[in-house]
Formats: structure tokens, sequence, C-alpha cells
């Protein structure tokens, strides 16, 4: 029991027993497996990600690869499995300053609806002006011009 620890949804220790709060129950012991696992050999996110999946466990992998859990992971306990082994920050010998600086830009715009957003349209529906027909059309670029009906606003 005392391997146990209890997380909420937020993925935040609660101190609550379970009776009292719902969440997500993880054993200290997952993640130390996961964290040598990952220090243990090629460091890739996907082998990670397929070792959990697989229940910690990987038949490749010496010291792995016999089964090491007596039930599938729940989707919320793999969830919070990977973040806890990931929140220490990346190690030292993954780091490239030069390269981890470098963001590549995106080929194909992604759609940003915030309540800024909403209230601009609320805004221009309410002095006349015409609504866009897709936000999409924003992010390409063509989106429609107001047609000249519309009397313009004096400030």
């Amino acid at each position: 029991m005392g391997d146990e620890t209890l997380y909420n949804y937020e993925l935040k220790k609660t101190m609550m027993p379970g009776f009292l709060t719902k969440g997500i129950k993880i054993r200290d012991s997952w993640v130390s497996r996961c964290k040598r696992y990952l220090n243990g050999g090629e460091p890739s996110l996907p082998n990670l990600i397929n070792f959990i999946n697989r229940g910690l466990s990987d038949r490749r992998r010496e010291g792995f690869n016999e089964k090491a859990l007596d039930a599938p992971l729940s989707i919320a306990q793999k969830w919070l499995l990977l973040h806890l082994v990931l929140k220490d920050g990346v190690p030292n010998h993954l780091r490239n300053e030069e390269k981890d600086e470098d963001a590549p830009e995106m080929l194909i715009g992604e759609p940003i609806v915030d309540s800024t957003m909403k209230a601009a349209a609320k805004t221009a529906v309410s002095i006349g002006l015409k609504p866009v027909t897709g936000f999409n059309n924003i992010v390409k670029g063509t989106a429609s011009e107001p047609d000249e009906s519309t009397e313009e606003v004096e400030e």
C-alpha cells in the first residue's frame, strides 16, 4: 500500500482517500520501472509509449521481457504514468541547444479559437459588419470583405 499514490484528474497528488475523492492510483514502482526502461536503452518516446501500452514490458529487452502487471492499466493510468516519467524535464544527454531553439513553422495553420476571437466576431456583427464564412478563410487569406452596402462605423 505504501507504493501507491492517488492523483486527481488534474494530475496532482491528493491526500484524500479514494472513497472521498475519485482519482487515479499509480504505483511508484511503475514510475521507477518506466524511468529505468527509458534510461537503459535508446531514449525514444514511441518506445516508452509502447512499453506503457504493453503493460510495462518489452519482449525485446532483457530485464523487461516478462509480464510485469497482473492486469492492464487504464487509459488514465497510462496518461498519468507518461506524465510522471517525463515531468522531471529533458535529460542532459538529450539536449541540443541549437536544434531545440529552432521552431519549425506549421505548414497548415491551426485554428485559434479563443474568447478574444469570439468577442471580436460578436462586436463585428453588432456594428453591422458581415460575418466571415468560416475560420479557414481567415487562415488562408480568402476571407471576404464586407460588402459596400455596410456603413462604416465612425469612431
